[in-house]
């Protein structure tokens, strides 16, 4: 089974979240449970990772990967002198990680807590 925690600040804005486990549906390569939990969780991060390390530092990477396990933690943004376009630039951060959330809740949805369970 694949559990999905997210991490929300006390204002309610998702500062982490974890991807572990194997779904099990099927065998390894061709499980698509597995498949669409990578890549919604892929999805958001390399929004992140574009937006916040374009140049790929390793040490400015905000998630960590090994077999059946992504950890990942909310990137501080830079100060900016326009707060409106801060503003902005976070609003579409928290837009990017609910619809993530969404995307694992409609996996979790369809094919059962059997495979995948969200924590939130």
């Amino acid at each position: 089974m694949i559990t999905v925690t997210v991490e929300r600040n006390p204002k309610g804005k998702i500062i982490r979240f974890t991807v572990k486990g194997h779904a099990g549906y099927d065998e390894a390569g061709r499980d698509i449970i597995c498949a669409a939990a990578s890549a919604t969780s892929y999805t958001a991060i390399g929004w992140f990772e574009e937006k916040y390390n374009p140049e790929g530092d390793e040490k400015k990477k905000s998630f960590t990967e090994k077999d059946g396990l992504i950890r990942w933690k909310r990137p501080e943004p830079d100060k900016k002198a326009d707060d409106q376009a801060d503003n902005e630039s976070v609003t579409a951060d928290d837009a990017v990680l609910e619809a993530m959330l969404i995307g694992f809740k409609q996996i979790e949805y369809s094919y059962g807590k059997k495979y995948l369970v969200v924590k939130d």
